[in-house]
This record gives C-alpha cells, sequence and structure tokens, in this order.
C-alpha cells in the first residue's frame, strides 16, 4: 500500500462516516418530533416517515462498514467521478450526488465485470460508454480502514481470500464485497427468462440465490413487491440457517418457506405429511417396505411416477372429465320460463371463461345469469300481476290475501333477490375440496393392472383415508386445487427462486409455473447431490426439453467452490467422478479457490468405542482453535442415533439434527448425510467411512460427496474396519493419523 493514498483514504473514510452520522442525526430528529398517531388520511404522510425509518434502519446497518469498493470512471465527454460502493445508496442532502452507490445500480456492474480501460453499461435501456481508471477494495472494520488493495479484475483477489478465511457464521454475511464474475451474471440476469444454475458444491448458490431476489426487488420495484417474490428451501432448519441474509442486504417481506409450508398455504389446510426424507431411510438403509412386500425398487417407480409430468397430464384428462360434469345438464329457468340454456351456460364455463380455475369460472357465470334474470325479470313480473289479478278475482277473505301474499313473495324475489336464485341453480355441484377430487381421481380413474399403479392406488388410498399425504401428493393436491379453487392472494407470487432445485421433480416445477402464470423461475441445484434420485432431476436437457421447450432459457454452470479447500475438493471430485458415465453429463468437478494444506486427517479406529473417543478429541482441538460449528456426520438417523448416544456421555454441548428443527445455533450438530445438504460447518468429522457403509453405487457416492463438501477449513475421515473403496485417492495422497 503507498502510505500517502492510505492516509488519503483514510480521511475519505471519517469524512463519510460524518456524513452518515449527520443523515442519521437528522432522521432520528425527524421522527422523534413527528406525530406517529395517524388518521387515514394522513396515509401519506405516514408512508413518508416509514421511509425514514427505514432508511433510518438501513443506515445503522452500514455505518461501521459504510462501503467495501471504489471504482473511478470517467463517461465519455464528462469528469471523472469516484463512486465508493456499498449495500445501499446514500445521497448527500444537499447536492443529491451518491456519497454511496447501492451494488445492484447499473453502474456498480463495472465494478464486478469490468476491466480497467474502455468500459460500457446500461442504465435505463441506454448504453453508458466511458473508461475505467481505477478499481480498489478496502477492509473496513469499525469506521477504520485497515487495508486497500487496487485490482483489475474480480477472480483471486485478496478480499475475497479474507472472506474465505471468515468462519462459517460470518461467510454469508459478506458475500456482497466479494461477489465474483460469474457470479455477478446470474445475479443480474434477465428476471423474465427461466434461469437454471448448475453449481458444484459451495460455488455459492444460495447466496447467490438471495442476492438474486435483493437485485431484483432493488431493479423492480416499481413492478413487483417484496412479498411477490418467494425463496423455496429444502428444510426449516436451512430457512434458519439463512433467514438474517435478506434483511441485512436492506430486503423484508419476501416469503421463504419450504415447498411444504406453500402447498400447505395453497391447499388451505395442513395434511399429516409423511417425512420428506422417510423414502430415502427406507433406501438408505434397504428397510423392508410391508406395504409392498420389500419391493422397494417399485416404491421408487412410484415416486418418479407421482413427480413427472406424464402423472400431471393424467390428472388434466381427469379434470377435463370433471370440468365435462361440473355445472347442472339442464336449463337455467324461473317459474318454468327459460331465461337461459344448459348449451349456452355449458359454452361460457368451457370456453367463454376458460381462462379461469372453475369457481371463478362459476363466479363470472353467476353474474351473467344474474344480469339475464334482470333483463328478464320485468316481464316476468308483468306476467306474475297479470295472473295473480286473474286468479284472485272470484277468491275472497283469507283465500284471497293468502294466494296474493304468495305471488308477492316471488315477485319480491325475483326483484332483490336474483343472486339467490342464480346460486341455488348451482347447488347441485357437489361439495368436495381437493382432497376428495384427489381421492376420487386416485380410487376411480386410474386403471391400470401393473404393479406400480396397484401400489400406488393401495399406498395412496391408506394414507389418505387417514389424512395422510406423501410429499409426492403434495403437487398433485396444489394442481387441483388451484384448477378448480383457485389460490389465496397470499399465494400469488411472480417470482420464485428455488434452492437445491435437483430434488424437485417436474410435477413440482409445473405447479410453480401454474401458479406463477409465467416462466419467471431461478433454480439452483446441483445433480451431483441429487439423493432424493428417486422424485427429482437427473437431467438437466430433459428437463428444461420438458418445462421450457421453445422458451428462451438460460443454462449456466458453476464450476469454482468458495467452500473447501483443494484438499478436501479433490478427495470430493474423486468420489463422485465414480458415478457411471451416463449420470455424469450434467455434472461438474469443482475448480477449489482455496489452496490451503494439512486440512484432511484420516483415522482408522480399532472399535466403535475408540471412534467415539477419537471424535471427541477432535471436537476439543478444533474448539481450543476457535472454530464455531463442527458437524459429525452419519450417513443415516440410525448412525446419528447411536453417536449421539455414547458422545453424550461425555459431552453435554451436542444437538442431533432431525430435520424437524428450526433452529441453527451453530456449536456441535450430529447430522444425517442427507440432512446436511445446502450447511456448511467449519470442520466435518466423517463418523464412519468403512465399506460397509459406503458402497460403490450411485446413492452412496451422492451422500458422501455431499458429506465431504460440507467441510469448510478442516475434515476429519474415521472408520472401522476397512476403508469405503470410494475412497481409494486417500491413500494415495494423505498419510492416516
Amino acid at each position: 500500500m503507498d502510505e500517502e493514498i492510505f492516509l488519503e483514504e483514510k480521511e475519505k473514510l471519517k469524512e463519510i462516516v460524518q456524513k452518515i452520522k449527520d443523515e442519521e442525526e437528522l432522521l432520528e430528529h425527524t421522527l422523534s418530533s413527528s406525530d406517529m398517531n395517524f388518521k387515514l388520511e394522513d396515509m401519506a404522510r405516514a408512508t413518508v416517515l416509514q421511509s425514514y425509518l427505514k432508511k433510518l434502519e438501513d443506515i445503522k446497518k452500514i455505518k461501521d462498514k459504510p462501503y467495501f469498493a471504489r471504482m473511478d470512471f470517467k463517461e465519455d465527454s464528462k469528469e471523472l467521478e469516484k463512486f465508493y460502493i456499498g449495500k445501499i445508496s446514500l445521497l448527500d442532502n444537499k447536492t443529491a450526488y451518491p456519497i454511496i452507490v447501492d451494488w445492484r445500480a447499473p453502474i456498480a456492474n463495472l465494478y464486478y465485470e469490468g476491466k480497467i480501460g474502455k468500459a460500457e453499461y446500461e442504465c435505463l435501456g441506454e448504453k453508458i460508454k466511458g473508461k475505467i481508471l481505477l478499481k480498489r477494495q478496502y477492509i473496513i472494520e469499525n469506521q477504520e480502514l485497515q487495508k486497500y488493495v487496487n485490482i483489475n479484475v474480480t477472480g483471486n483477489d485478496e478480499l475475497l481470500q479474507n472472506a474465505l478465511e471468515e468462519k462459517a457464521d460470518d461467510r454469508l454475511k459478506n458475500i456482497v464485497a466479494t461477489i465474483q464474475d460469474e457470479q455477478n451474471k446470474i445475479i443480474r440476469a434477465d428476471i423474465n427468462s427461466p434461469l437454471i444454475v448448475q453449481g458444484v458444491a459451495g460455488s455459492g448458490k444460495t447466496t447467490i440465490a438471495l442476492h438474486r431476489i435483493a437485485y431484483l426487488i432493488y431493479n423492480y420495484e416499481k413492478e413487483f413487491k417484496p412479498e411477490e417474490f418467494m425463496i423455496i428451501a429444502p428444510t426449516r432448519f436451512f430457512l434458519n440457517y439463512i433467514s438474517n441474509i435478506l434483511p441485512d442486504l436492506g430486503v423484508d417481506d419476501v416469503k421463504q418457506c419450504t415447498f411444504e409450508d406453500f402447498a400447505y398455504d395453497v391447499i388451505g389446510k395442513k395434511l399429516k405429511i409423511s417425512d420428506n426424507n422417510e423414502k430415502l431411510v427406507i433406501i438408505v438403509n434397504k428397510e423392508f417396505d410391508s406395504i409392498n412386500n420389500g419391493k422397494i425398487d417399485v416404491m421408487v417407480k412410484e415416486s418418479k411416477f407421482k413427480t413427472s409430468i406424464n402423472f400431471k397430464r393424467i390428472i388434466d384428462d381427469y379434470l377435463k372429465q370433471v370440468e365435462d360434469n361440473y355445472i347442472p345438464k339442464c336449463d337455467f329457468k324461473f317459474m318454468d320460463k327459460t331465461i337461459m340454456s344448459y348449451n349456452d351456460i355449458d359454452y361460457l364455463f368451457k370456453h367463454t371463461y376458460k381462462m379461469y380455475n372453475f369457481t371463478t369460472r362459476i363466479n363470472e357465470i353467476e353474474k351473467h345469469l344474474a344480469s339475464e334474470l334482470n333483463r328478464a325479470s320485468a316481464n316476468i313480473i308483468e306476467e306474475l300481476r297479470a295472473e295473480r289479478s286473474h286468479r284472485i278475482k272470484d277468491l275472497v277473505g283469507e283465500e284471497r290475501v293468502n294466494l296474493y301474499d304468495e305471488y308477492d313473495k316471488i315477485i319480491k324475489l325475483l326483484e332483490k333477490g336474483q343472486k339467490k336464485i342464480v346460486k341455488e341453480h348451482f347447488s347441485q355441484i357437489p361439495k368436495m375440496d381437493c382432497v376428495k377430487y384427489y381421492m376420487d381421481f386416485i380410487q376411480n380413474y386410474l386403471q391400470n393392472s401393473n404393479e406400480v399403479f396397484e401400489y400406488l392406488k393401495k399406498n395412496t388410498m391408506n394414507n389418505l383415508k387417514k389424512s395422510e399425504i406423501a410429499f409426492e401428493d403434495l403437487a398433485p393436491l396444489m394442481y387441483i386445487q388451484t384448477k378448480v379453487f383457485g389460490i389465496k392472494e397470499k399465494c400469488k407470487i411472480k417470482h420464485v427462486v428455488i434452492d437445491e432445485a435437483q430434488d424437485y421433480g417436474e410435477f413440482q416445477f409445473d405447479v410453480l409455473k401454474t401458479i406463477l402464470n409465467s416462466n419467471s423461475m431461478t433454480i439452483l441445484g446441483d445433480i451431483a447431490q441429487g439423493v432424493h434420485y428417486y422424485r427429482g432431476i437427473e437431467n438437466w436437457k430433459r428437463f428444461i426439453d420438458v418445462e421450457f421447450k421453445d422458451i428462451k432459457t438460460i443454462y449456466t454452470t458453476l464450476q469454482k467452490t468458495y467452500r473447501t479447500t483443494k484438499e478436501i475438493m479433490d478427495v470430493a471430485n474423486s468420489v463422485i467422478n465414480k458415478l457411471p458415465d451416463y449420470e455424469k453429463e450434467y455434472i461438474v468437478l469443482g475448480e477449489p479457490v482455496i489452496n490451503r494444506k494439512d486440512s484432511i486427517k484420516v483415522k482408522k479406529c480399532s472399535d466403535f468405542k475408540e471412534l467415539i473417543k477419537y471424535v471427541n478429541s477432535r471436537i476439543n482441538k478444533y474448539l481450543e482453535c476457535q472454530y464455531k460449528s463442527i458437524a459429525i456426520i452419519g450417513k443415516d438417523m440410525n448412525e446419528c442415533e447411536k453417536i449421539e448416544e455414547n458422545l453424550s456421555k461425555v459431552r453435554s454441548d451436542v444437538k442431533l439434527i432431525r430435520g424437524k428443527d428450526s433452529e441453527y445455533n451453530s456449536g456441535i450438530s450430529i447430522v444425517p448425510s442427507y440432512l446436511a445438504k445446502g450447511l456448511e460447518f467449519d470442520c466435518v468429522i466423517i463418523a464412519n467411512a468403512n465399506k460397509l457403509t459406503y458402497v460403490n453405487n450411485s446413492l452412496d457416492i451422492k451422500l458422501l460427496y455431499v458429506t465431504i463438501t460440507r467441510a469448510m477449513s478442516k475434515l476429519d475421515i474415521c472408520y472401522t474396519g476397512e476403508m469405503s473403496d470410494l475412497l481409494d485417492c486417500i491413500s494415495k495422497t494423505i498419510k492416516e493419523d
């Protein structure tokens, strides 16, 4: 660093910090002197004050680290401008000149993608040309400049390396400063095209997903509200793990949920759902499946079929049958006078209002019929009055009064109760919910004699009769609900981000597209981590052909991994490379950015007792080194429960993650391999990587790959007996303890 430049930058930082403090004081004074009790007519003032509160909150978040970079840009025919880039923008109160530029602003794109020299960026549809003369990064702590470094392009720069040295708790929070070129392109990709990202473990898919939402909300604030964006994550535990990122980026109100939670909102009621991982556990443990006499392959085929586009097409055929028989097969009449024929009503239902769900169609037709009835009512009333006059002329007393009243009721009903008359016509529509329709579909419509269909019908009906469903039943139920009844306002979204996308099937994506009524989706996944192969995506090309055929689709890959060291990633790459060739078509090997030595230790233990003793000693060692998150990863829950039972005898600070957890508080976790997916830990201890635990099949290869790639800094591989053949690279590269 140049000492003179360093001092200049320190002064600049002081100047900006002071302006932030001045702005903070001004906002606090404005808010404290304002009457916060509003009447309805003061809502405009309330909105302004609410924006002040939001701005004050944002300023408090950034004042210790106001910015992380500077870029000097000279637009053609204009003066040189210096832009300091941070998490939010801040304008000078007097000049309205940007003191800090938001990282999401169009000009900030030059910092992430541009090189020193000629450059251009797009703003409001116009291309702005000029030259980048300087790109500088800063390390700032507690309003003090620690260091600066000049760069040309973003890459393996010093700030990135510093960020990668951080513990797992802090790593997610500081990604804005270190966004790389390939990540930036994904964050800023066109919102209107489906975006599919195949990224290796540790490539930053989750953080990119969150930053993309923050970017889209900032740049499309007039078109979309934050609550119209949704991110779907694999578990509530994972949601808690990422929960602070969007607020830290200045974004609130984005819907964050699991697929199950969103399904419950759409369906309108909670059903008892079997564990998301139940079938995976059966497959991993090769457990007996009592419903089908132990034929796991049939269970797998049933799941594949239920989540396929073919199953959705059969439901479409069923719904066509429901549509054909939905409305009463009779004319709409009043007092034997036809107001509208069945054929005309049927045409309205099947053609005029075809774009709507069945319930909305009926609502629209009711308005139509009420209007027709209103148009005909004057003539009908005239006829009724004439008929009444004729019939009562020879009557006297009570008989005359009763007949008069009888006609009067009918006339008043026709004058004021037209909606009631119309609703009575449609009261013949069966009172069924989406679950009853699904039961009818499974029991009465599905006709096939092969063993998969028999298993599907028997298994699904057994569950539904107990008000239980499997994970694979959610998409069909959501689809039926959407098509027949529609969805509540809170379920209407305009852009969805799906993380761990390889674990969802074609039908699940299709129902999301139906709810969105567009293709505006960000889909991030890793086929190499597709442990839910029996219901998920195994081939991106087939997926694109099914879901987005003839639609401009952006498909990209992320190969660099910013999580694990080269040593750890080399082992992970060796493991995943053992997949059969046909499964590797859409898998890319990770290219590690961190090249740190001595990150792997291997320990052969004589028995389980010694293994627990070794695990305990490693935990103590890592705690001494100030590591905050340590995971002992077992292959399945049975193994993890055994580890917890024995490890808890010697320490009280371990927590077993069972999948229902909603909180992530760092510390020492015992995690089954399939629940560790999507998470990262400072240190990972593989509980028992022996030949019996991890065998040479696709599922075990993927589970072991997931397990290895959770480690950021340290990986311990323990085993009893003989080491798994999947780890044959270990003996060539790493010596055992």
